[in-house]
């Protein structure tokens, strides 16, 4: 259970992100504006309000403007997300099960999808501050009393995301670092569907 409310979660960390009076929101709108498409490989750990590990996952991601993404997590813990802008598919194969529903969905609360958002209206989402160092730090801190997270970070090398944490209501913390980071790969359409496999359960609209 915990697996799939994090993998759900981050899809749901920023495609409402980026517009421009704050200084924080231009600088991070500014490393994400020339960025159509990504991929990478990330190692993911949940942290409980205590600071016990909870869970550790690795994968890929695969990125692509506007609203594309597949988010494969390995074994022991292998799960598959899938968006084509649309339509979001979760497929979870130890359950032998799928979940299907409008992508739009997961956007209508909190900000969605990391790195592929439509780069709009940062401000009326977060209040962001950034401060340098080895690497370039954004805090966004939710304007919004429901949203999902109390903080997110962000951080680059240069214009490269090399890490993203996200602290929950729960005090849980949620740190993702990235490597092997690709900007702009060449993709196709394909890479952004999902057909459930034969015999699965399928819950929601097919």
């Amino acid at each position: 259970m915990i697996r799939a409310l994090v993998a759900c979660s981050l899809l749901t960390v920023s495609c409402s992100l980026l517009a421009g009076g704050q200084p924080g929101a231009n600088d991070l709108r500014l490393r994400l504006s020339d960025l159509e498409s990504l991929t990478a490989e990330f190692e993911q750990t949940v942290y409980a309000a205590e600071g016990d590990v909870l869970q550790q996952a690795s994968g890929q991601i695969q990125a692509a403007r506007p609203g594309r993404v597949r988010w494969q997590t390995e074994a022991p813990l292998e799960q598959l997300i899938v968006s084509d802008g649309q339509t979001l598919w979760l497929y979870d194969p130890d359950l032998e099960q799928v979940t299907i529903k409008p992508f739009e969905a997961d956007l209508s609360k909190t900000p969605a999808v990391l790195f592929i958002g439509d780069l709009a209206a940062l401000e009326q989402s977060y209040s962001v501050t950034w401060e340098e160092g080895e690497n370039t730090l954004f805090t966004l801190i939710p304007i919004s009393a429901d949203s999902l997270y109390e903080k997110v970070t962000l951080s680059f090398q240069s214009n490269i995301p090399v890490a993203m944490a996200l602290w929950d209501s729960l005090g849980q913390k949620t740190d993702i670092r990235f490597h092997n980071v690709q900007r702009n790969p060449s993709w196709t359409p394909a890479q952004f569907i999902f057909v459930p496999p034969e015999g699965v359960d399928i819950i929601g609209d097919e």
